[in-house]
């Protein structure tokens, strides 16, 4: 008896995909880190409203706070022992290449929001603030 033989398909071409370059206008950009430091006597407590922009002073750009650390988000707050210097980063969505000079603004509904005027751009877009400023 001749063994049954089943028959084979042949094996499919394999898919060949095009290499693709990502190119630089649509590669993720590192966002724009603001770090604050808090003066040992600037406050008992600590807050940051999600309304906190880098507004260009010569465009209408805005940039949106995109995360924070080492600081409560409102309605939450955030107490700092007394007579301790505190620090926190905020994260801002990265600026265009034309921003020389921005200012940061917490724009909220009561008074005492934070404003931090005509920052000068540097090509790190790393920043150190002070409060009180």
């Amino acid at each position: 008896m001749i063994p049954s033989m089943s028959p084979t398909s042949p094996s499919p071409a394999p898919i060949v995909l095009p290499v693709v370059e990502i190119a630089a206008e649509v590669r993720p950009l590192d966002p724009v880190v603001v770090h604050v430091r808090c003066a040992p006597n600037y406050g008992h407590s600590l807050r940051i409203w999600q309304s906190t922009f880098l507004l260009d002073r010569d465009s209408a750009h805005t940039s949106s706070m995109i995360g924070f650390e080492n600081i409560s988000l409102y309605p939450h707050w955030m107490s700092i022992p007394h007579g301790r210097a505190h620090q926190f980063t905020l994260f801002f969505e990265p600026l265009p290449k034309m921003v020389r000079v921005f200012d940061l603004s917490e724009i909220i509904p009561e008074p005492r929001g934070w404003h931090f005027p005509a920052i000068r751009r540097n090509q790190e877009d790393v920043y150190w603030l002070d409060l009180p400023n």
